[in-house]
């Protein structure tokens, strides 16, 4: 039985502060592969209330923003957005990416109840889209996985996807191979043995499924690397002005996207295409939460190319945000302030 919002949140109810640890100790990958499923699910059949992404360009590096997201499942107490700045360069100097967080309110008077750590919420949800997609669209036989990239998120899908997937080796490539050493070596440790390769091609030759999550601005993963029925997640270009993935790429596959209004306005790997007349547009099979839904296929035969596109789904923080909030609640963390 659902609760309503005033049950959950007392009228007296302050801002109550998760930070970034807190987020982290709450909820385990298994629980976000869980929630991501339930937010892609609802965003194809309509109960997440949401919006594409909207971006403030900033000056500094390709991709440097300001980026707003907002989603209201219909199913859930709580409604919100995440707002973060988005720093690709911040990589270099050992910070994230992305710093913000996710603002929530109460359906029933509208009141702000809870602000969590945004990067947290990111860190955690992106991966676990993937891993469903993984799931969804691999073969299940597939144990060998090539990471392009070796930031956060290589590290965290490397973890979500072995969750899914008996994954017995990773490949990984970067542009400084001193780190993608570094990384190779951590990943070991963690015990998902790990080779770091010289080149990207060497890294995907190797692999059954292939992650890229880069902040590239021009192709990191070539169509003609890789082999009949790899599965691609395509991850780290979220905003049109970056591209991973070159034309053959996205021609040799079948394509299945998070939400399709973030990928018609923001996947200019596919978008362009498109438009041009050079992608068939029945290229594109629909969205990986119709597919879990049974209104559209999943993969065709054990030689398919399949292509998940990621974006980022609004529905997904506020899902997984709802879930962390009564959580918290319920274990007396966090720190409550009056606005």
């Amino acid at each position: 039985m659902s609760l309503r919002a005033s049950q959950i949140v007392p009228p007296t109810a302050g801002l109550l502060i998760i930070d970034g640890p807190t987020v982290e100790a709450l909820v385990t990958q298994q629980d976000a592969i869980d929630l991501a499923e339930a937010a892609l699910r609802k965003t194809s059949n309509g109960i997440a209330q949401q919006d594409i992404r909207r971006t403030l360009d900033l000056p500094g590096a390709d991709g440097a923003c300001l980026s707003v997201m907002y989603a209201a499942p219909a199913d859930r107490p709580l409604f919100g957005a995440k707002v973060l700045s988005v720093s690709p360069q911040n990589f270099g100097h050992g910070l994230p990416s992305h710093q913000g967080g996710v603002l929530l309110f109460e359906k029933e008077h509208g009141r702000p109840v809870a602000l969590i750590n945004g990067h947290a919420i990111t860190g955690l949800r992106t991966p676990a889209a993937s891993a469903v997609a993984t799931r969804m669209l691999s073969r299940p036989e597939a144990s060998s996985l090539a990471m392009i990239g070796y930031g956060e998120q290589a590290a965290r899908h490397i973890e979500a996807i072995a969750l899914v997937r008996p994954i017995r080796r990773v490949h990984v490539w970067g542009r400084d191979a001193q780190k993608a050493k570094q990384f190779a070596e951590l990943q070991t440790a963690k015990g998902y043995p790990t080779t770091p390769h010289p080149t990207a091609r060497d890294a995907v030759e190797a692999a059954e499924i292939v992650c890229t999550v880069t902040s590239a601005k021009y192709p990191v993963l070539e169509g003609k690397w890789i082999s009949e029925g790899t599965h691609i997640n395509a991850v780290g270009a979220s905003i049109a002005a970056l591209k991973e993935l070159d034309a053959d790429c996205v021609l040799r596959s079948s394509i299945w996207v998070d939400y399709m209004p973030m990928a018609m306005t923001s996947a200019s790997d596919l978008f362009e295409p498109r438009a041009d007349g050079s992608l068939d547009p029945a290229k594109i099979i629909g969205e990986i939460g119709a597919a879990l839904n049974g209104a559209v296929r999943g993969r065709r035969d054990h030689s398919e190319i399949t292509l998940y596109r990621s974006l980022g789904v609004p529905a997904q923080d506020i899902e997984l945000a709802n879930f962390i909030y009564q959580k918290a609640k319920d274990l007396g963390l966090g720190v409550e302030v009056s606005l």
